[in-house]
């Protein structure tokens, strides 16, 4: 083996930890054929059976750990060219080109990556009951109606009560005047309208005399001395 081959193979030499695994499938936007033929001529000159007894064996020169990381099994030396492609297709796409760094860069390759680790035993997830989206909507407190009074009996009209019966006293029979003589008389001190229709001889008494005073005399028992009297005829 050429010293450059040596350096070649110590890309392929990147391992990723874990146990092998079974086949696994092909990453997708695989390199054509022709590609890994001119990576396999750069590597091991083309030689898909090589096995040096170095750590590299087979034609893209694989780790026994990388081989099995990315699913080879068994020696890569003994893998069919398929195999070996395949498997260097999961390096690839786990490690990108950079794996080759040689003989890489002096074919063109670049890129790749990211796009595929080496299975690993993983636990099912649990399944999560999917949240329902529909919303419960709350169901409206009770709203207890304020009772409502019943209605005020009507009210009755205040019973006014009657006025009390006033009796009632017709006013005494106006006294019509009793026509005068002309004459007239000046009570004097003591008199009475008795004494003076005495004294006088008047008609009627003193009745008469105080019809025919009655707009001067208010009371027939009160007379004042000086006040003239008009004589009934």
């Amino acid at each position: 083996m050429k010293t450059s081959n040596m350096i070649r193979r110590g890309a392929a030499a990147l391992v990723i930890g874990g146990a092998a695994v079974g086949a696994m499938a092909m990453p997708a936007n695989a390199a054509p054929v022709s590609t890994w033929d001119a990576l396999a001529e750069c590597e091991s000159g083309g030689n898909w059976g090589t096995s040096t007894g170095n750590g590299f064996s087979g034609g893209l020169q694989f780790t026994p750990s990388t081989w099995a990381a990315f699913g080879g099994s068994g020696d890569p030396s003994s893998a069919s060219k398929s195999e070996q492609i395949r498997v260097a297709e999961n390096v690839q796409a786990g490690q990108g080109w950079g794996a080759w760094p040689a003989c890489s860069a002096k074919l063109g390759l670049s890129g790749g990556g990211g796009g595929y680790t080496p299975e690993q035993p993983v636990a099912a997830a649990a399944a999560v009951a999917p949240q329902s989206t529909e919303v419960q909507q709350a169901a409206p407190a009770a709203v207890a109606e304020a009772p409502v009074a019943a209605p005020a009996a009507p009210v009755e009209a205040a019973e006014v009560a009657a006025p009390a019966a006033v009796e009632y006293t017709a006013p005494a029979a106006a006294v019509a005047p009793a026509a005068s003589t002309g004459a007239s008389y000046t009570v004097q001190a003591g008199d009475t309208l008795g004494s003076i229709a005495a004294k006088l001889g008047v008609n009627g008494g003193w009745e008469a005399l105080y019809a025919s005073n009655a707009d001067a005399v208010a009371d027939a028992n009160l007379i004042f001395p000086g006040q003239v009297l008009n004589i009934p005829a």
